[in-house]
């Protein structure tokens, strides 16, 4: 008997939120499914939580303690019977009519090898944060390759936790290495968690078209037992873009766009490299490293202009360290570049105006008082910018927040990353918290950080380029954002 769908629920140690998680996918409209709990060597009362659960499409698998997520989800698709396959995580949870709306435009769409959905997000309490992670919209239908190329630009971040695929389709060889704990393409293990969110839609959408629908399907949890929590987020980004590049030059998208991944690839390089610097300047050793990745990431421009996009927050870097009266790579990117329209990508339309700014020699932090104190949550190349923005326009920043583990405690470009939770413990007033963040989601940031510090204005560095571009930076010191 063919089983149209298998749902897999990847669980370790978080039985509190387990029970919701898959109580939510017993409940659902569709029924027509295995579901596999896949335990990933719980020490605590996981067992018990899922044999309290009496399901006929019900099977509960035990994996040895010790394996990273990705063994856990790769033990799924190597055991899993459906013809489709969705891998969830415990502490998300389904709308209940979420499997009924998927496999329906698989019915009437059967060339789809994917689909996921829109979701919202809660905090730890499951408190909603936001309506819509992504933008609301009409669904989406990509052709063969589309989303691989889109990927770049539109800057897709999709959790997998809703997405419905189809495992025949994923490279046999590349999940025997990834059960065996092998890295893929190096000699050594490559800081890959994560990085599935970009790869598994576009390895289907090398052999099929993919969608994407709009409504918000799943409710995604953020908290800080999360796996972002705990890994190097930047070497999961750079390895997605490595493999999206691999996957374009294989479509009829290649032409237009390799140089945009060449770009971004340029970019996280270059993030991951400042992230280790410790010392309050950049070694001229390290900007040379930066301007031979940026010249690597820019070669093939003329291919595609807006390629250049990518590149504005290496350049600006660059820039804010650049020779008085050396043309910068900033200004050489702009001479290139076509103007950023208002439907770019939030970010990349603030970076482009931001970038324009530094250009006639203005600064975001030119009405906040010299000698003021500030903080940054982040601790990347976005908050390197503020960082070093911030001293030239005689700002005082006293530290950057991070919310990972394996940030926390390191001295990063001459200051101390704490996490948010020394909000609480500092009693110096400060002038603000500034937000580097690209993704929009900022109001999730704001209800986190309001937990530790309810009083310090929060701004973040897309309110500062707006408010420059009006004139008006100073109004950004009045505003309250809780």
């Amino acid at each position: 008997m063919t089983i149209p769908l298998t749902v897999a629920l990847l669980t370790y140690n978080r039985p509190h939120y387990l029970q919701l998680a898959l109580r939510a996918i017993i409940e659902q409209t569709y029924t027509d499914f295995e579901l596999l709990v896949m335990d990933n060597g719980s020490t605590d009362n996981t067992p018990e939580v899922v044999l309290g659960f009496k399901d006929d499409r019900l099977r509960y698998v035990r994996n040895a303690p010790g394996h990273p997520a990705s063994f856990n989800g790769t033990s799924a698709v190597l055991i899993a019977r459906g013809k489709r396959l969705l891998i969830t995580h415990d502490d998300d949870i389904m709308e209940a009519d979420m499997l009924q709306r998927q496999m329906a435009m698989f019915d009437r769409n059967p060339e789809l090898a994917a689909i996921w959905t829109n979701q919202s997000t809660m905090d730890e309490n499951g408190q909603r944060l936001l309506d819509h992670l992504a933008p609301p919209g009409p669904d989406r239908i990509y052709a063969r390759g589309e989303y691989i190329a889109k990927a770049a630009e539109e800057r897709h971040w999709h959790p997998p936790s809703s997405l419905i695929f189809t495992p025949g389709l994923l490279p046999l060889a590349s999940l025997h290495k990834v059960y065996r704990g092998l890295p893929l393409g190096t000699g050594k293990r490559a800081p890959t968690e994560g990085s599935g969110d970009y790869i598994i839609p576009a390895q289907m959408n090398l052999k099929a078209p993919v969608a994407f629908l709009n409504a918000p399907l799943l409710r995604y949890r953020q908290h800080g037992g999360q796996e972002t929590n705990h890994a190097d987020l930047t070497g999961a980004v750079l390895h997605g873009y490595v493999s999206l590049r691999r996957f374009v030059v294989r479509t009829d998208y290649k032409q237009q766009y390799v140089p945009v991944y060449d770009a971004l690839i340029a970019r996280y390089k270059a993030q991951r490299r400042v992230t280790e610097i410790a010392g309050s300047t950049l070694p001229m050793s390290a900007l040379r490293q930066l301007q031979r990745m940026f010249r690597q990431g820019s070669t093939d421009l003329a291919a595609n202009p807006r390629a250049g996009f990518q590149l504005l927050p290496l350049a600006l870097l660059l820039h804010q360290h650049a020779a008085a009266g050396t043309e910068s790579e900033l200004e050489q990117l702009l001479r290139v570049m076509p103007a950023a329209e208002p439907a770019l990508q939030t970010s990349i339309h603030r970076l482009y105006r931001w970038a324009g700014i530094r250009h006639q020699g203005g600064n975001l932090f030119r009405n906040f008082a010299p000698g003021s104190r500030i903080v940054i949550l982040g601790s990347v190349l976005l908050s390197a910018l503020l960082v070093q923005e911030a001293r030239q326009a005689g700002v005082h920043v006293v530290c950057c927040l991070d919310s990972s583990v394996t940030r926390q405690g390191c001295n990063w470009l001459g200051t101390t990353i704490v996490p948010p939770s020394w909000l609480a413990e500092n009693d110096v007033p400060l002038a603000a918290i500034v937000l580097s963040s690209e993704r929009d989601h900022e109001d999730e940031l704001i209800h986190m950080l309001r937990r530790h510090d309810a009083e310090t204005l929060i701004v973040s560095w897309k309110q500062l380029v707006e408010q420059y571009v009006q004139g008006s930076v100073a109004a950004v010191l009045e505003m309250t954002l809780d």
